[in-house]
Order: C-alpha cells, then structure tokens, then sequence
C-alpha cells in the first residue's frame, strides 16, 4: 500500500529513536448537544440584570434574583414541579415603561351566619380566608388581604378599598399578561371541600386594564448570543411578541437558518372560548411555535406554557421522535362547560393549535402539540410541520449529523473521485463522505428517530461542486408517532 499515514503532532523528519503514540478521537465521539430550555418572563425586583439570561439555581434563586412573585419566578416553579433535572435558562424582562397593571378584585356582602372559609382564588393559588359568624364583608376583606400578604409569591398584591369595601388586586407584572390571571372562589365545589359559608354572596371584578408587553424582548434575545435552546415557553400570546419570536427562530434570518444552526422551538398558551382562540389560532403560521388554548383553566398561560415546555423537554431527552402526548399537567382544568368536545379539538388541530384533554378526576393531558404552521408561500394548506415531534427529531437529526461529518471529516483535503485515497491519510471525496453519512443515517434509524435506511442511501446526493466545497442532498425520512387506531368492529351474533 503506497501513501503516507497521517499522525497528529508528529513530526515526520523526526530521527531519534523509539516508540511514539499520538491520540485521535475522531472515532471515539459519542457526545450529544447539551439540551437547554429558556424560560422568558418579567421581574419585579431582586439582584438580575434584565435582558441578560442566566441559569436556573431553583425556585430559591429565582425568587432572590426577580422577586419572589414575578413572572420569572413562577415560570421555575411550574416548570420544576415536572422537569426537575433538565438544564433551565431564564431571561428577565423588566417591565416597559408605558405598561399599565391589570386590576380587579372581590366583593363580599353580608353577614356570615355560620363560621366556616371561604376559598378565594388567584390563578390557580388558595387564598383560604377563616370566617366567623356575623362577620360582614369589611371584616373578611380586611382578613383577606392579611392573608394574601403571608403569600409573597402570588403574582398580585391586595389592598382594600372603599365604596364599597373590597379587596383590589393588582398584578405584580405591568402587561397584557395580567390580564389572563384569574380570579375565582370555591373553584373545587362543594364535592372538593369548598363553599362559601351561608348568608355571604363573593361578585368578582375579573382582572382587566393591563397594558403592553416588554418591547425589549427582541434586544433580549439578541443578547443571548450563540448560546442554543431547544425549547423557549414564556407568557405573551400578542401578536407583537409572537412577531419578535418568530423573527427570532425562523428559517431566512433567524436560529434555524442554515449559517446559524442554533435551532429552537417557542411555546405558550392563550386563554380563550372556541371562537376567541380559533380566530387567534388563523392569524399565526409559524412552524417554530406551538400554542396550547386552554379555555377557563385558572391557571395562568405562563403555568401552563411551563409544564408543556417540561414535558417536552423530558420527551426530547427520552427520543425526540417520540410523541409527546398522554402526559399529565399539574394544572387546573377548565370548567366542565369550558372543556372543549371532540369536534371542537379536531377544528383546534386545523387552525394552527395544540389540544389537551381533561379526564373524570380533572387531571389534564396532553392530547397533541401541533405548531402553527398551516400553510406555504403559496397560501395552499401544507401539513409538513404539522406536529412539534418533526421539528425536534429534525433538530436532532441535523446535529447529529452535524457532529459526526464535523469530526470525522475535520482538516481533511478534498479531492475528486478518482483519486488514489490510502488509509491514514487526511483526505476524503465526496464516495467516502456519501458512505459516512449514510452509515450515520443508519445510526439515526437504530435510534428510531429516522426510517428506511435503504431508501435514504439510493436517493443521497453527495456532491464535489470545486473549490473545497461539498454539496448535499440528504432525504431525511423522520420517524412517524402513533396517534389515530381506527378500527370496524365487524361482529357476528351466532
């Protein structure tokens, strides 16, 4: 065999005597990408810089850092109750300048004629506030706002006010956001344990009034530099902000253009009837987003863009081509008549939104996390991206394949087919680049994140264009995830 071998740091004029070993791990990387969620929200306080994103030490660090009832804060909180390992990034947003406070509050008259509690609500967080008979509503408004300052982690502040005597709410975060943020009273019912005592009647002013997102959220972004996040859940469903995360993820200018490659998938939630969150639904088409209704649940957009970012986050870890669906929320549901049925969903699913489903002890589930993504540049209905699964199994995929040509084939000199290549040389052709990335693929398909290896090395396209430039067409076929069995039940009656 004629040729030379190619021995990293070795010099190959070197005339002393003995034995001399060089190491290459070229073929020894097993290493994946660090997998990272970003978690944007706004801060009321503490020792952060805004705009500058940082790790997540846990729901004690967060609260020292933005305040303890911040946006910021919240989002660890619901986002660790599921995934309590994965690497977490917040960026803090300071609230803007022009924003204004969302409002409301309870109202209660009367006169208690038995002691009991009564179950307030904010979000979905108790505020129990102990009633003795013969209290009226000042006594309990008063009482009520004691309580709410024992929870400083509420996401509101309570202050009584007069004529008449009630308790006002304020969100701690200036926004449209604080306006989502629901009120409510014995949401359990009686069967959970919840009544408001006999003789009092509690009338809800429902939060209202708030004003402008952060319009530093781009800037914000920008400054996360190079650093990749798999996935980004945060609290805004406005079209400003839905606009600046579109910019920001997409395929010509943004983290999924082939020069930038740091890829990403935004998430959230937008509260809302059938017909509110469809017409919402229609005006989004962005395949790096994914949007759950969640119709009257208590619990905030940003609880439940959190737990969806978890459970997704553990699912991409597990297999990204897995489905992320049957999987639990720590949430609270919508009311019964706020369920959405089945004809409903299924019109959800073709309007650019995710679906979930609520079974008999009010656990819910997700049922499916589509994007937005509905149709191409032509305006015609186009299903690619239909579902979250496809873009994360791409992701992976791609940075697989990333990571394997890269160090394989790093510092190698390009020559044309027919040249003579022997072993231990630094050199490839674009044969024996074809022959590694369909040996990756067939790797990516043992993974079951890819199919038919066989089809992928007829129709891969590996091209020498001159210039030390290879040129690829690679057929991805990305795993499918079972979703619909449908069955005739034929039978007879012997």
């Amino acid at each position: 065999m004629s040729g030379s071998i190619s021995i990293p740091n070795y010099p190959a004029n070197n005339r002393v005597p003995g034995f001399y070993f060089a190491l290459d791990a070229t073929k020894a990387n097993t290493a994946t990408p660090g997998r990272r969620v970003l978690a944007i929200g706004q801060m009321t306080g503490g020792a952060a810089q805004p705009n500058v994103a940082a790790i997540s030490a846990g729901l004690a660090d967060a609260q020292g850092k933005y305040g303890a009832s911040s946006q910021c804060a919240h989002a660890v909180k619901r986002y660790r109750q599921i995934d309590t390992v994965g690497e977490l990034w917040v960026l803090p947003l300071a609230d803007d300048t022009a924003a204004k406070a969302a409002t409301g509050g309870f109202v209660v008259t009367g006169t208690a004629a038995v002691a009991g509690t009564i179950p307030f609500y904010v979000g979905d967080r108790l505020v129990p506030v102990p009633v003795n008979a013969g209290d009226g509503g000042a006594t309990i408004t008063a009482n009520q706002v004691a309580k709410a300052a024992t929870m400083p982690d509420l996401g509101v502040t309570f202050a009584v006010s007069s004529n008449p005597i009630a308790s006002t709410i304020t969100a701690a975060n200036k926004g449209l956001s604080g306006n989502d943020i629901q009120l409510g009273v014995a949401l359990l019912g009686a069967a959970g344990g919840e009544s408001i005592p006999a003789g009092l009647t509690v009338t809800i002013s429902p939060m209202a009034g708030g004003t402008q997102n952060p319009t530093t959220l781009a800037a914000a972004l920008a400054a996360l530099g190079d650093k990749s996040f798999d996935l980004i859940f945060h609290p805004y469903n406005d079209t400003a902000s839905l606009n600046v995360i579109q910019a920001f993820l997409s395929d010509t200018a943004g983290r999924w253009r082939p020069t930038n490659q740091q890829f990403g998938h935004g998430i959230t939630a937008v509260r809302g009837t059938l017909g509110t969150v469809t017409a919402f639904g229609v005006t989004r088409n962005d395949q790096h987003h994914s949007i759950m209704p969640i119709s009257d649940s208590p619990s905030s957009p940003l609880a439940w863009a959190a737990q969806l970012a978890a459970q997704a986050a553990v699912s991409m870890r597990d297999n990204p081509a897995r489905p992320i669906a049957d999987l639990a929320l720590a949430v609270l549901p919508p009311s019964l008549t706020g369920r959405f049925t089945f004809d409903q969903r299924e019109s959800l699913l073709f309007d650019g939104l995710s679906t979930h489903r609520v079974d008999d002890s009010g656990t819910v589930w997700i049922e499916r996390l589509t994007t937005t993504y509905q149709t191409n540049a032509l305006g015609a209905p186009d299903d690619s991206y239909l579902d979250i699964e496809t873009l994360l199994t791409l992701q992976v995929a791609i940075q697989d394949m990333k990571t394997f040509f890269g160090t394989q084939f790093s510092r190698m000199i390009l020559v044309d087919d027919a040249a003579k290549i022997t072993a231990g040389q630094p050199a490839t052709n674009s044969k024996l680049a074809r022959a590694a990335i369909v040996s990756r693929y067939r790797y990516q398909c043992a993974q079951l994140w890819c199919q038919d290896a066989d089809g992928f090395a007829a129709a891969v396209v590996v091209r020498n264009a001159g210039g030390g430039v290879l040129q690829c067409l690679l057929p991805f076929r990305i795993a499918n995830q079972l979703r619909v069995v449908a069955c005739n039940v034929q039978f007879t009656k012997p």
